[in-house]
């Protein structure tokens, strides 16, 4: 079945894999957020109160108590040892007052707030103490009162040194220091209590307290579980951490709470759904505004909600009820009541229009998202975090804004999993604007399968289908199956490429497409065109198809899905006109090829088609009419038909057309590609009119322009038509390596060559492939032989059972010269003169005669060779 040659570029399979629209991965629009958002009721805004009493407190208590009821043997003067007031007085005062008399003298005034008279006795009095427990004590009301007379730097100064030493009322010093700098410099606090050795319940509160305000929960939960301490209000900021740490697991295990910290539990259980007795605990919360607020909880477990339900309570808490409505339900939620929720606080309605766009988002109403983002203006966060959904949504409509807002947003987000998520929508925009380095640019130092997916695509996109598969390697994603088996196509690795087409889980159009260009490259034509019945009117799919059918030589189903598909295409115009030529309906095909030529489409492949044709129905003239026609056209390729018109007339001896032609083409296209084959045409047809020097000129112009072995043959066959010796370096340069021109050349070589040898060799070669050219060569090996070997005798042999009427009379020549060698000159006799009498026009018969004669005259017959002689002479006549 003849097919026309198919002259449309047939690529390798090299689809740009960018996105016809952006993906966006999946993940949580919700959930992350709403943990996110520290967002805490108003009951959770407790102060754990210290219900003990301080060390300090407790001191002061007994301080008291001293003063009241002394020991009745202690002086009791308004000063100890006024009486003693001169300096031998002064000595005397410490025999007879006691030194719990200066003390008790010193406490009093502390007591009383007469904090300057206690700083100035203490100087008077401290020498004289020698008791080293009233020294402390006194060390230590003399501390207080500069704190309380406000020499706060002396009084922190000696309060230091109070607590670092082993004063026995360092404890009392250690509450009083953490109760008036609590609040004023809380580092210098947590500072203390961690460099000191013992602890006391109120400091310990005092610290847990600061780690609270800082929201220091997992240093509060390491506190508890390290230092294992009984006091009371240990287990309310052990719930309390538990609680901002989200850890309601652990929450609702404790048992025996006390009431500052039931909220928390009761909130833990209604957040896990742990229901069990739950009204009870609610009704045990003293204040009936969180008892409400839990109620409305429950009812929102149970959907049971109106926009009623969120009244009545403060901003606060009505956001996060909000927050859990939506964490529980979305995005199933009553978008009307999310609407409805109005707060006081501005600042506040920011949270709503955030879940809004989200919930619009979710819904793919785009502009509706964009609309409710773009009104949060006041919480920092929440606006952040909308420039990556405001982003997302646009990126369906608008990739121009979707861009600007994603890359704002990767620029001030630390949350790495959105981050990639915005990198990977900004660089499918990229693709999908051919932006290829700039794609690969946004995700260059980033490592997530997001990103390596990007690289992919930009890899691919450049052509380097081994890095695509180097980098998404373990990849789970059908894009990412079938970019891999897009580049093991290109790499045309087919099972492989199918493979990974077999992992996709949802087939589309273009999984289909690439699994239809597979089949037909593993041959599976059947399964090709199973496909191509699905998509039968889809220009790409049949138009891809019916080229691969043409191709394989199947013109009938070529021709059914070009009917089939009900298309007005000029491509499958021609493909159609393709398949009817190959199927020699010619009558059909010109009048397709006839309607795209008066569309002036595909102007090459079909002025080739009407050409071939043409060519096939034997027309007249049909040379001169096409050349009319295409030289009134321009179109790509043009020198090509030409040179083929010059090459038909060429070869139907045209010499008329082809002149015209030939002159045309070099006359038109001085610069063509085909201005090589030109030459040779024109040398060849030189060749033919025995111009072998203007042929030599041709061969020489076409391998000036590239090496050409054809032009180099060319060159050889003219040069031997004038000096045989100079052709003769020319066949020998074809013979070595593949030229395509061994075999003539080494024909050639047989009858020129003056080796014989060579000319043996190059005979042997055609032993096996053409019998008629080894003969010939054979005897011409025989020719240059004075006389003959054994081994020759074996060519002899060959030439004389030839059955070759061309080839017997040299064997019978060469066979009579090896047996007049032999000297068996009658045997040698026979031999000769049936050359004479058989093949009277062999170019043997002289020689064979001559040899007659002189086996005659060895056999001493002077008469037969006189006769042989008068033969001679009448031949040569």
């Amino acid at each position: 079945m003849k097919r026309l040659r198919l002259f449309l570029l047939v690529l390798i399979f090299f689809p740009l894999i960018s996105y016809a629209a952006v993906e966006v991965p999946n993940f949580s629009f919700v959930g992350k957020e709403v943990s996110s958002f520290n967002i805490k009721p108003s009951f959770s805004n407790v102060k754990i109160n210290f219900s003990d009493i301080s060390q300090f407190n407790s001191y002061l208590q007994s301080a008291k108590i001293k003063i009241e009821e002394p020991q009745k043997r202690e002086f009791r003067a308004s000063e100890p040892g006024n009486i003693y007031s001169s300096k031998f007085g002064t000595a005397l005062s410490v025999i007879f007052v006691g030194e719990k008399a200066y003390r008790n003298y010193l406490l009093k005034n502390f007591l009383k707030g007469d904090y300057i008279n206690v700083i100035e006795n203490y100087k008077k009095y401290y020498e004289k103490l020698k008791d080293e427990k009233i020294k402390d004590e006194v060390d230590f009301i003399y501390a207080v009162s500069l704190f309380k007379a406000n020499f706060k730097s002396e009084a922190f100064e000696k309060l230091n040194k109070i607590i670092y030493s082993e004063n026995i009322f360092r404890d009392s010093a250690l509450d009083f220091y953490f109760d008036v700098l609590y609040g004023i410099d809380n580092k210098k606090l947590i500072n203390i209590y961690q460099s000191i050795d013992y602890k006391t319940p109120y400091s310990t509160y005092v610290y847990l307290s600061i780690l609270k305000q800082n929201k220091k929960y997992d240093e509060i939960l390491k506190f508890i579980s390290e230092k294992q301490l009984a006091y009371s209000f240990i287990k309310d900021f052990y719930v309390l951490s538990l609680y901002f740490k989200g850890d309601f697991e652990k929450i609702i295990s404790i048992q025996d709470v006390s009431d500052v910290v039931l909220p928390f539990v009761v909130d833990a259980k209604i957040s896990l759904n742990e229901l069990s007795g739950i009204q009870d605990e609610i009704n045990k919360i003293g204040d009936e505004y969180t008892k409400r607020y839990f109620f409305v909880k429950l009812k929102i477990l149970d959907n049971v909600v109106d926009k009623k339900l969120f009244s009545n309570f403060e901003d606060i808490d009505k956001l996060s009820l909000m927050l859990f409505y939506i964490s529980k339900w979305f995005p199933e939620i009553n978008v009307e009541i999310l609407k409805s929720l109005d707060f006081y606080d501005n600042k506040l309605n920011d949270y709503k229009n955030f879940y809004l766009g989200i919930y619009y988002l979710e819904n793919r109403e785009y502009e509706k998202v964009s609309y409710y983002l773009s009104k949060i203006i006041f919480n920092d966060k929440l606006y952040n975090e909308s420039l990556f959904y405001r982003g997302v949504a646009e990126a369906y409509n608008n990739p121009e804004t979707s861009e600007k807002l994603l890359i704002d947003y990767i620029n001030n987000s630390f949350d790495e999993e959105k981050v990639d998520v915005a990198r990977f929508i900004v660089a499918q925009i990229r693709l999908l604007n051919n932006r290829i380095d700039d794609a690969f640019l946004i995700v260059a130092d980033c490592f997530s399968d997001l990103c390596k997916r990007i690289k992919g695509e930009v890899f691919f996109n450049k052509g380097n289908f081994n890095e695509v598969l180097r980098i998404t390697e373990g990849i789970k994603s059908d894009r990412v199956y079938f970019l891999r088996a897009a580049a093991y196509y290109n790499l045309k690795i087919y099972n492989k490429a199918f493979n990974e087409l077999e992992k996709v889980t949802k087939t589309t159009k273009d999984v289909d497409y690439l699994k239809m260009l597979l089949s037909f490259k593993n041959d599976k034509i059947k399964d090709a065109i199973k496909i191509m019945e699905k998509y039968k009117t889809d220009n790409k799919f049949i138009k891809e198809g019916v080229k691969y059918l043409f191709l394989s030589g199947d013109y009938v189903d070529t021709l059914y899905f070009i009917d089939k598909s009900g298309l007005n295409d000029d491509y499958l115009t021609l493909i159609k006109a393709k398949a009817l030529y190959s199927l020699k309906r010619y009558n059909e095909a010109e009048r397709y090829f006839n309607l795209l030529l008066d569309k002036k489409k595909y102007l090459f492949d079909t002025i080739f088609g009407l050409i071939s044709i043409k060519k096939e129905k034997n027309e007249e003239n049909f040379i001169n009419n096409i050349f009319n026609i295409t030289s009134r056209l321009t179109f790509k390729n043009k020198d090509f038909l030409i040179l083929q018109l010059a090459k038909i007339a060429y070869e139907n001896q045209d010499k008329e057309n082809y002149m015209k032609l030939i002159n045309y083409f070099f006359k038109s296209f001085p610069k063509s590609k085909y201005k090589k084959e030109a030459y040779i045409l024109r040398g060849n047809f030189y060749k033919s009119k025995k111009m072998y020097q203007e042929c030599i000129y041709d061969a020489n112009a076409a391998l000036a322009i590239s090496k050409d072995y054809e032009a180099l043959f060319l060159k050889a066959e003219c040069t031997k038509n004038i000096n045989v010796k100079k052709a003769y370096p020319l066949f020998k340069k074809l013979v070595q390596g593949k030229s395509g021109y061994e075999f003539l050349s080494k024909k050639e070589l047989i009858f020129i060559s003056d080796n014989s040898s060579e000319v043996l060799n190059y005979a042997l070669y055609f032993k096996d492939k053409n019998l008629e050219i080894y003969l010939a060569g054979v005897e011409r090996y025989l020719n240059f032989q004075s006389n003959f070997s054994d081994e020759d005798y074996q060519y002899i042999e060959e030439l004389l059972n030839s059955g070759n009427e061309k080839f017997i009379p040299a064997g019978l020549y060469f066979k009579g010269r090896y047996l007049f060698d032999k000297k068996e000159y009658m045997y040698a006799l026979k031999h000769f003169l049936k050359v004479y009498y058989l093949f009277k026009k062999s170019a043997y018969v002289k020689k064979s005669l001559y040899e007659a004669k002189m086996c005659y005259e060895r056999l001493n017959k002077k008469n037969e060779a006189d006769k042989i002689e008068k033969i001679l002479k009448k031949l040569e006549g």
